[in-house]
């Protein structure tokens, strides 16, 4: 072997060498102690503990649960929803809150007097009816077709039957009556009907004896104060979503696009164990600022756009946890780096929103958190000096006394279960603030969004982790963001 073969084996090896390590560093940061596993969900202690609250709070009816459809039955179902995305089975968040049942094409009896849990589903897989088995309260599965049969037999010691639902139109002023309104139905075709409306008035058809009640109050006022292991999991929610917003702020660069943002939190929000977001991904920057929700849910690419240097976006963004939902955000200039303008609307806004989540007690309403945020705002615009200020402040002001709270409850769903804005807040509680102050003359909207949990001698920022102030802001705009770094191993 002459010394060019010498040299020619000793690159080889060299590459070779080099291969190893990186696939061993690669490898090692694959099963590293930053992987991180999904949370626990629920327990079965917690659901019997909910149980016995229903069985205390409904113990003059049977109650009746439908679940989710399988996989399969959903997709043919929906045929015609252009909406309908082929996710992953999830069961009817209320079953699952009361029972834990997990098992597809479900059907579930509640019978309060006999304090038992019948679980009636043709299901044969055998993972989910292995779980099933782990939930001492739950009897069965009994064939599907024997539902029916069962309710007439109970029946009989009852004068009431539960079942979850809620007409349509009173939903609420966003989702439900917008909807309607809009054109679901064509007007003169009557009231659209859910699922849940239809098995309710099938059941008032087959069982005219029998008083057909909603469940829908008695579990909203339940979930009101929020259970050590909801908190939990809400907790986690909130900080795999704080994380997300602040590596979508690390990656908010002139150029870029709105979805290359969205991209960036979406990682994050898997890679730490969330099995999705709460709702689509509200990146809005430049003028897309100043649009409310449904413009943007109402468009099939989310208002994307380029972002340019000068403009203004915040990000409004969401994570699920064991059924369990976040919803929190922050606004951050496009350059990295607030004008001088945007950084007076900023700090304008700043102690307003500060103000009133550090007031949060027990005690308090949600009327009196918006009475000090307003206050606050007030005050600033006895200060200030600039015209674009006045009037932004003049308009938030105008805004906030429009409403009767900041923000709203969470827990399972975004909109969550709560008291009245004028009943006093309780440890337990959950709900988010998010108030935003929008200057038109500056192109520029000021927006926070902190999820609380009312505590026994104060509050707890759940959604830890984002920045507050400009200089934390742009502290975290300095940083290399996850798209600079994919690009750099690239080159």
């Amino acid at each position: 072997m002459d010394w060019e073969d010498i040299a020619l084996l000793r690159k080889c090896l060299l590459k070779l060498s080099f291969s190893i390590l990186t696939l061993f560093c690669v490898v090692r940061a694959a099963v590293g102690s930053d992987a991180v596993p999904r949370p626990e969900k629920l327990s079965p202690e917690f659901h019997q503990n909910r149980l016995e609250e229903l069985y205390r709070r409904c113990p003059d009816g049977l109650i009746l649960l439908r679940g989710e459809l399988s996989w399969y039955r959903k997709r043919e179902t929906r045929t015609f929803d252009s909406t309908y995305a082929d996710f992953n089975f999830k069961q009817e968040r209320n079953l699952y809150y009361l029972t834990g049942v997990e098992v597809p094409d479900s059907f579930v009896i509640i019978d309060p007097k006999k304090k038992e849990v019948r679980l009636y589903s043709d299901w044969a897989g055998k993972r989910e009816l292995e779980e099933v088995r782990k939930l001492p309260y739950v009897s069965g599965p009994f064939p599907a077709a024997q539902f029916l049969h069962d309710v007439l037999l109970r029946s009989v010691d009852y004068s009431t039957l539960y079942v979850l639902y809620e007409p349509f139109l009173q939903v609420g002023t966003l989702y439900g009556k917008t909807g309607a309104l809009s054109g679901v139905f064509p007007p003169g075709t009557g009231e659209p009907i859910t699922e849940e409306t239809q098995f309710a008035r099938k059941l008032a058809e087959i069982f005219p004896g029998e008083k057909v009640v909603s469940l829908y109050p008695t579990l909203l006022a339940m979930q009101k104060v929020k259970q050590p292991e909801e908190i939990r999991l809400l907790r986690r929610a909130n900080e795999i979503a704080a994380r997300g917003v602040v590596e979508g702020m690390k990656a908010i660069r002139p150029g870029l696009y709105d979805h290359d943002v969205a991209a960036v939190i979406g990682y994050e929000f898997a890679r730490l164990g969330s099995v999705g977001p709460t709702f689509a991904f509200n990146v809005m920057s430049g003028p897309n600022s100043f649009s409310n929700l449904l413009p943007l849910w109402s468009d099939y690419d989310h208002l994307d756009r380029q972002m340019r240097a000068g403009e203004g976006v915040f990000l409004d963004v969401g994570a699920e946890v064991g059924y369990y939902v976040s919803d929190i955000g922050r606004s951050a200039p496009v350059s990295g780096k607030f004008s001088a303008e945007q950084k007076v609307l900023y700090d304008a806004y700043l102690p307003c929103f500060l103000g009133a989540e550090k007031s949060i007690r027990p005690g308090l309403t949600q009327r009196d958190l918006l009475k000090i945020c307003v206050s606050c705002a007030r005050d600033q615009l006895a200060k200030a000096q600039e015209p674009y200020l006045k009037t932004a402040l003049s308009d938030f002001i105008r805004e906030l006394e429009s409403h009767s709270s900041l923000g709203h409850y969470q827990d399972m769903n975004v909109l969550g279960a709560g008291p009245g804005d004028d009943e006093p807040l309780q440890p337990g509680m959950v709900f988010a603030i998010e108030p935003i102050l929008y200057s038109a003359q500056q192109n520029f909207a000021v927006f926070l969004e902190d999820v609380i949990l009312v505590t026994d001698t104060g509050y707890n920022v759940l959604s830890q982790g984002m920045p507050y102030t400009v200089q934390e802001v742009e502290s975290v705009m300095r940083q290399t963001s996850i798209i600079e770094a994919v690009d750099h191993r690239q080159r």
